[in-house]
């Protein structure tokens, strides 16, 4: 999924994802409360989710959210 603008969000698997930033390649994420940053190509665990950054411009980011 790509979330795109500050605030964006999208609830995945009972969680809520959202969008806070981008700064110097690293894009700022929270999942519920929980804050997450990656780059291109990273990939991160939140509680039960992991998300991989598949993409990450400016101003969005494409991730992938798996369990586990």
């Amino acid at each position: 999924m790509t979330l795109a603008g500050t605030g964006s969000r999208v609830q995945v698997l009972g969680t809520t994802i959202t969008f806070e930033d981008v700064r110097d390649g690293r894009a700022t994420l929270r999942v519920d409360d929980q804050p997450i940053t990656c780059t291109e190509g990273q990939s991160a665990s939140a509680g039960p989710l992991t998300l991989t950054c598949t993409d990450v411009t400016s101003d969005a980011v494409t991730v992938t959210v798996s369990l586990g």
